[in-house]
């Protein structure tokens, strides 16, 4: 029973080869890791915010098996891309190129912070102009009622 008991206060010090995981982000054997570089550039289309270098669909799978491929036949990175653009569409790459509708995409934070900007401009600007012109629709009668009634004591005020 001791010894049954020590072995398991030690356990946890020596490996388990069978728990053992493959590090994150490292390329298996069978793929060169040039693979990977061009699988990180492209979008694994079944699943939501995964290259395909991460990912561990079978689609994504499947890519970089096209990826290498069409590597060994010596294709450049950028005929590679354009494969999968051809297939999938522009969706497929985590940075889509400046034009068409991927423009407004790119340039939709700057339009809107410059449309929130100009809103709060001509705010300021209408307040300004309403603290300018605020006394001058009162005539002076009110005026000095107003200030009569603000130096009086609160008892002799009407209620």
């Amino acid at each position: 029973m001791l010894a049954l008991f020590s072995l398991l206060l030690i356990s946890p010090y020596f490996p388990n080869p069978g728990l053992a995981q493959p590090r994150p982000n490292t390329p298996p054997p069978d793929f060169p890791p040039r693979v990977y570089e061009i699988a990180r550039e492209l979008r694994c289309p079944a699943c939501q915010g995964e290259s395909t270098a991460e990912s561990n669909a079978g689609v994504a799978v499947e890519m970089r098996r096209i990826i290498a491929e069409q590597l060994a036949q010596g294709k450049t990175e950028a005929e590679i891309r354009q494969f999968f653009v051809d297939r999938y569409g522009y969706w497929v790459l985590y940075e889509p190129p400046f034009r068409g509708y991927t423009l407004l995409v790119w340039l939709s934070p700057l339009i809107g912070m410059a449309l929130v900007g100009f809103g709060l401009w001509r705010y300021q600007a209408a307040a300004r102009a309403r603290a300018r012109t605020g006394v001058a629709g009162v005539s002076d009668e009110e005026i000095a009622r107003l200030e009569s009634e603000l130096n009086l004591n609160p008892e002799q005020r009407k209620p």
